[in-house]
């Protein structure tokens, strides 16, 4: 259960984008040689204020005024809220990245993740879906439509994030937090939308 448990805070979603974007800068030569590495730091610190700091805040500050009954949000109900604030944060993380002059498929990225956000959001209202296998399934589809985009082989490393992927979702499993349908349909979701987003758009 402690290993479950451990696998569930490293893989949550908070941190998909920071993770995705620090395997595009190490994996896909294309990009890092179109950003210097100031840039990318400067990036980084971006994506990790508007999709992990104010997204955190915000949860403890809805526990704070009874919103959410805590941080990890266990219902449906109670990630209606953290839901439509987040995809506030990561709309003005986007914004501000636009200044940067970055390859369109870094901003074609954030448009996937704040799409997944919402659709989840929608869907959340009516059943809980595993948040954790979108924000996973997310970073496999941004590097599969990469992979497409630049026609340049990301097949190790998807390997590698399938496998990631199947820890995420044992975690969830184990942890009573969802059941198979939930895990399943967060993956699907989170890799189409993100595929769509990064090589179709």
């Amino acid at each position: 259960m402690r290993f479950a448990q451990f696998i569930s805070v490293v893989g949550h979603p908070l941190f998909m984008p920071v993770y995705a974007m620090v395997l595009i800068f190490e994996f896909n030569p294309y990009i890092d040689l179109q950003v210097p590495n100031s840039i990318q730091a400067i990036v980084l610190t971006i994506l990790s204020v508007f999709t992990i700091l104010l997204p955190l805040i915000t949860a403890i500050v809805l526990q704070k005024l009874g919103v959410v009954k805590s941080i990890y949000m266990k219902t449906a109900e109670e990630r209606k809220w953290p839901f439509l604030l987040s995809v506030l944060w990561y709309y003005l993380g986007f914004e501000i990245l636009t200044n940067l002059a970055l390859p369109i498929s870094l901003y074609l990225l954030m448009i996937g993740a704040i799409t997944v956000i919402l659709i989840a959001h929608f869907i959340t209202l009516r059943w809980k879906i595993s948040v954790h296998m979108l924000g996973i399934g997310g970073v496999i589809g941004a590097m599969v439509g990469l992979s497409h985009r630049f026609q340049f082989n990301h097949f190790y490393l998807i390997l590698a994030l399938f496998f990631v992927a199947g820890l995420i979702g044992y975690a969830r499993l184990k942890t009573n937090s969802h059941n198979y349908r939930q895990v399943y349909a967060g993956f699907i979701l989170g890799v189409i939308v993100e595929w769509i987003a990064v090589s179709l758009l």
